[in-house]
């Protein structure tokens, strides 16, 4: 497909049913709580409900911007959409993206990477319903059998996932791979030091590691053009 048409045709629907598909589930969120108001007057003061609202900002505001910064160029436009609508990008969407690219060979950031980002994407939202839906009968009942070492490590599977996602993602860019964590190690001494708060903290990580790919990008672009 031309680039145009890729642009007029496949993104402009992907936008139009992302928008759409965003607002309805933000709607549905709220369906509870207009049906406990309206049904049985259980609402709280105007300002508590302020209140929560602003400490909600206050705890993820930040994540709703380095979030969307740092996931996009794996999941692409329509796996953006998806990932956010059903949740769990971190932990299921993201590695399943990037380990479908790797597996085809293909290249990130191109439509050819998402559309197969988005097809392992809409997979791992079946396979994921498939394992909820199993260990909700199954999973209280076996959990509890379990080891405490076993299930205090339970506590370690998202800082797992974020490694072997670095991991395969500076494979075939070991410099920026290496300079960005060695970027981020440093930056934690130092935000560790002065108190930085985690949101900030996480926020100057990803920029860094933005401005270090930047910098190599260039620095081989430059080297291509004088060769």
């Amino acid at each position: 497909m031309p680039l145009d048409r890729y642009e007029r045709d496949f993104n402009a629907l992907v936008v139009r049913l992302g928008v759409a598909t965003m607002s309805a589930g933000v709607i549905a969120n709220f369906i509870p709580v207009f049906y406990l108001w309206l049904v049985y007057g259980a609402i709280p003061p105007f300002g508590d409900i302020v209140k929560i609202g602003l400490l909600a900002t206050t705890a993820f505001g930040a994540s709703w911007v380095v979030q969307l910064i740092s996931y996009f160029p794996v999941l692409g436009m329509p796996g953006t959409y998806v990932s956010f609508l059903v949740g769990s990008v971190a932990e299921i969407r993201l590695p399943a993206s990037a380990m479908a690219q790797r597996v085809t060979e293909v290249e990130q950031g191109t439509r050819e990477a998402e559309v197969i980002s988005t097809i392992a994407i809409a997979g791992s939202v079946l396979m994921s319903a498939f394992i909820i839906t199993l260990f909700t009968f199954i999973g209280s009942a076996v959990v509890p059998m379990l080891p405490k070492f076993i299930q205090k490590s339970f506590d370690y599977i998202l800082p797992a996932v974020f490694a072997a996602v670095l991991l395969e993602l500076s494979r075939k860019y070991l410099k920026v791979g290496l300079t960005t964590l060695a970027f981020a190690v440093l930056f934690s001494f130092l935000g560790k030091a002065i108190e930085l708060p985690g949101w900030l903290w996480s926020l100057c990580i990803i920029s860094g590691g933005i401005l270090i790919a930047r910098f190599f990008y260039l620095q081989e672009k430059n080297s291509g053009s004088k060769a």
